[in-house]
């Protein structure tokens, strides 16, 4: 067996950790396998990384043999017993724990995650992966999102052959891109620390500051209209991103501004009402009125109210209803898109309200 420590002064958390656990009691872990089978390969690697006051420190437990298995499971066990309380990884919950839980259980060796809590951070991240533009959740994928660029060359699958070469030459130059491939895994979960500031988008309100009204023309050349309404925010995100839904667009920036861009339309809509049983409909005026109102209105004017009929119109500026608002309107009863009527003097309230909401009703 051998053991690589490092200490790396440069990295810090990027996230307020401390809200997790005290940071000197996280043990960040990954593991190095012969493939993903528990019963039929051999572990061959633990790789564990922690933070005091110089910074972050790894260590790792390489195994020279395939006897040597159960060892480096044990120099872990005792190391990490009565010294952490939380255990941190990525995609752990579905690889590296239970393959280790599998292999002390063979061992008959305890659980060394015993007494432990457990944050993964792969499924933090997994309910934003689409809103961060992630088309994959590797870990790798991660840091090159927040621009973190490793230069290691392999992956886990690709270091498989690498030490089965070592097993039979025992040549110590296929040990370092072992050791190196782990070593980036684990200052890789130090330095995407801060893609968790995402985690908290929902809970998260934009508070308006001002809006502009834009006209333009589209592709089309059709006149156009949008406003630009701009918030601030508190969050510590290490990216800006932009958020899209039809054709809404968020914009929330590292400088704690946001901007959204909402389509602004120009025209007669209908209200419709919920019990068409109390109401009949006049064709000549369409709209429709309460039956206890139309005392003195000519019958042969009114009809019964269907749903389809019971509305009231009303003409002017209409954004699309991005947030529940008491009274809406729609094209039509089977359009599936309903707006807020818009104007003016009621517009700081209203972008207020939709910038305290438009987070929890995008997740």
């Amino acid at each position: 067996m051998k053991v690589f420590t490092e200490e790396y002064n440069s990295i810090h958390p990027g996230y307020p950790i401390n809200e997790l656990a005290s940071p000197d009691k996280i043990l960040f872990i990954d593991i190095e396998t012969t493939g993903l089978s528990r019963a039929r390969s051999n572990l061959y690697l633990i790789g564990c990384g922690f933070f005091n006051d110089d910074g972050y420190n790894t260590i790792q437990w390489f195994a020279q043999s395939t006897d040597e298995e159960s060892l480096i499971i044990k120099e872990f066990s005792t190391f990490i017993r009565d010294r952490f309380t939380l255990l941190m990884h990525y995609n752990g919950n579905h690889f590296d724990i239970p393959y280790l839980k599998f292999k002390c259980d063979s061992y008959g060796l305890a659980d060394p995650f015993d007494g432990l809590d457990n944050y993964d951070i792969y499924c933090a991240v997994k309910p934003v992966k689409n809103i961060l533009g992630l088309t994959s959740l590797r870990q790798r994928c991660v840091e090159q999102m927040l621009d973190i660029n490793s230069d290691d060359p392999y992956t886990g699958r690709e270091l498989i052959s690498v030490y089965h070469e070592y097993l039979r030459t025992h040549d110590e130059g296929n040990v370092a891109p072992l050791i190196y491939h782990n070593s980036e895994d684990l200052k890789g979960m130090a330095y995407i620390l801060p893609i968790l500031h995402y985690t908290s988008l929902s809970d998260a309100e934009l508070i308006y500051v001002s809006h502009t009204i834009h006209d333009f023309q589209d592709l089309k050349g059709d006149h156009c209209m949008e406003i630009l309404a701009s918030y601030r925010h508190d969050l510590n995100i290490p990216k800006s991103i932009t958020i899209r839904h039809d054709d809404i667009a968020l914009s929330v920036r590292r400088d704690n501004t946001a901007v959204i861009r909402i389509p602004l339309t120009n025209g007669t809509l209908k209200h419709f009402y919920g019990d068409p049983g109390k109401y009949y409909y006049l064709p000549a005026e369409d709209c429709c009125i309460l039956k206890e109102m139309a005392t003195g209105v000519d019958r042969s004017r009114v009809e019964n109210a269907k749903k389809e009929t019971c509305y009231t119109k009303y003409s002017g500026l209409f954004i699309p209803a991005i947030i529940d608002h008491e009274i809406e309107f729609k094209t039509e009863i089977t359009s599936k898109q309903s707006y807020i009527p818009f104007n003016e003097s009621d517009a700081p309230r209203l972008l207020d309200m939709i910038g305290r909401d438009i987070l929890r009703h995008t997740f």
